[in-house]
């Protein structure tokens, strides 16, 4: 029920009913809650009451960039921003939200479930609450996570892109991997800033998670995820990607394997402990062994990126990302090359100079 335009505050008889629950009889829910792709951490996990999903207000609404003040006598919680104004009450399902910039405007929203106090904290009931401070709720069952948007964010789910992927690459040949999808930087159809420079570890999540999860999914997907945490398209927030495609990293070899040196906690990436070309080689052939789909792989010193797809022989193939020229092009030739054809190599880098493989799994 919502009333617009109200100028008179609605003078309401009712008894206040104090719910306090043990968090115990509640059924909790680990589903990740999202807000233009980056996580909401919660002090305490999500409950379900009755089939609506119910959070903590304070972490919730300090997320969507509200103050939080709780009224103990009369048992209320106001939320407050520049713009906006929104008070709910313990036991009370009718949350009053305020325009705050002058026009005087005061609707009232119908919740799903009334607030209610759990194990000391306030929880309200997620989708009636963010639908009434405008914000888009949303449900991605690939990853089993809820996904909010705001100030006109999109979220592409894993389980589709808007944007086709007119150029894959055929590997029958390779010993590992088959057949794997190809991108490149300065491709027509991404139209990346700088016709794609520096978007080479973007373009390489594309391509990698695409062939992990077997759904599209662009190199624009990608950057618009790495803009939502608070960076450029180029700039990769791993965990932010990650969460958003349904996606988890994964040790790239054993932790037996002599090659194996630990893992990258920024990056979620799998480190070497190698000398020289020929233990790389035999690492990457392990990785890939153990990750058909491909891994990508990170030259530090030199910072680009690339996705290892097979071997033949001791020939490690890769797709090369790299743009291949200063204009938006329709088709590159660099897939599935050996690492002498890549930009690393022209640049005079050795393949035992890259510094860390990544590897992604399906969560």
């Amino acid at each position: 029920m919502r009333s617009k335009a109200l100028t008179a505050v609605f003078v309401l008889t009712v008894a206040v009913l104090v719910l306090s629950i043990s968090s115990a009889a509640l059924a909790s829910s680990g589903t990740p809650v999202l807000l233009n792709g980056k996580r909401i951490n919660f002090d305490n996990a999500p409950v379900m009451i009755d089939g609506v999903m119910m959070v903590e207000v304070r972490p919730f609404a300090e997320a969507l960039g509200f103050n939080v003040k709780w009224t103990q006598n009369t048992q209320s919680v106001k939320l407050t921003n520049s713009n906006t104004g929104a008070v709910l009450k313990i036991g009370y399902d009718i949350m009053t939200v305020s325009d705050l910039t002058g026009s005087e405007d005061l609707s009232q929203y119908q919740l799903s479930v009334a607030p209610m106090a759990v194990g000391g904290s306030v929880f309200v009931p997620l989708r009636s609450v963010a639908e009434a401070l405008g914000i888009k709720v949303g449900w991605d069952s690939i990853s089993s996570s809820v996904q909010l948007s705001k100030n006109g964010y999109v979220y592409v789910s894993a389980a589709y892109s808007a944007v086709p992927a007119p150029t894959r690459a055929v590997s029958s040949s390779l010993s590992r991997g088959g057949s794997h999808t190809f991108y490149f930087q300065n491709q027509a159809d991404w139209n990346l800033p700088s016709y794609g420079s520096g978007y080479c570890w973007t373009v390489c999540y594309a391509m990698l998670i695409t062939d992990v999860t077997g759904r599209t999914v662009t190199p624009v997907d990608v950057a618009e995820v790495n803009k939502s945490a608070g960076g450029s398209g180029s700039y990769c927030s791993h965990w932010d990607i990650a969460d958003a495609f349904g996606v988890e990293f994964v040790s790239a070899l054993d932790t037996s394997s002599p090659y194996y040196g630990g893992r990258d906690s920024n990056s979620g990436g799998t480190r070497l402990s190698c000398s020289g070309e020929y233990e790389t080689v035999q690492a990457l052939k392990e990785a890939i062994d153990r990750n058909p789909v491909g891994v990508m792989v990170r030259y530090s010193d030199y910072p680009h990126t690339m996705v290892a797809v097979g071997y033949e022989g001791d020939t490690i193939l890769f797709n090369e990302p790299m743009q291949i020229s200063r204009s938006y092009e329709s088709y590159s030739p660099k897939e599935n090359i050996p690492f002498e054809e890549t930009c690393v190599a022209q640049r005079g880098y050795d393949i035992e100079d890259l510094s860390y493989i990544q590897a992604l799994a399906v969560k």
